[in-house]
Formats: structure tokens, C-alpha cells, sequence
């Protein structure tokens, strides 16, 4: 039996580590970046959804982010080879961080998973 481990903490979990220094040495928000952030975490599990990576639904009637936990038994296989194959270097790149994001990277990668390469 598998270990049930988290995957994905919550989108709002993930922005709010996003902050900066004020011209006063206080931490504050650093909004700019986190609504980059958030614009790429949501298209990433858009992504996963859309190609039926993910065993649950992630947004709600209205197509809006339910922000959740993703735990490993919530992904299909071929979610979890595009994770460990491609996922680091897709949030890393230029890439991810485009508006909206480029997700051609993740397509590649899904398509040679899903063709055995």
C-alpha cells in the first residue's frame, strides 16, 4: 500500500510565502508577484484537469479554484510521471510566468508520457 503524501499544498498557502522588504524593513506582500504566482498555479491545475490528471474535480460550477490540498491518490498516474518528469521545470521557466501561461512545455511532456517515450 502506498503512502497517501501531500503533492499540492493550497494556492493561497503557496502565494503568501511571496513577500518583500518595505522601504520601512517591514515584511510585507509582495502583490506583484503573487499574482503571478497565482495565474500559474491555477493554469497548472487547470492543465492537470483539463487532461484528466486529477481524480478530483478542482473547480467549482462556476469554474472557480476550489484551493485545496492535492494528496497523491487524487492524481492519475501519467499526472504524477508529469510532475516528476516536468512540473519543476515548467514553474521555473519563463514560461509559467507569461500572461496567460505557456504551458507548451507540460503538453510535450504529457504527449511523449502518453506515447511511452
Amino acid at each position: 500500500m502506498t503512502h497517501d503524501y501531500l503533492v499540492w499544498g493550497t494556492v493561497d498557502t503557496m502565494v503568501s510565502a511571496y513577500k518583500m522588504m518595505d522601504e520601512k524593513g517591514d515584511i510585507v506582500p509582495d502583490v506583484e508577484s503573487q499574482v503571478v504566482v497565482r495565474r500559474m498555479l491555477t493554469a497548472l491545475i487547470r492543465f492537470f484537469a483539463d487532461n484528466e490528471l486529477l481524480k478530483v474535480k478542482p473547480f467549482d460550477a462556476d469554474g472557480k479554484l476550489i484551493d485545496r490540498q492535492y494528496f497523491r491518490s487524487e492524481f492519475a498516474d501519467e499526472g504524477i510521471a508529469l510532475i516528476k518528469r516536468k512540473e519543476s521545470a515548467w514553474l521555473d521557466s519563463k514560461a509559467s510566468k507569461k500572461n496567460p501561461p505557456d504551458m507548451k512545455i507540460l503538453e510535450k511532456a504529457l504527449a511523449e508520457i502518453r506515447t511511452g517515450k
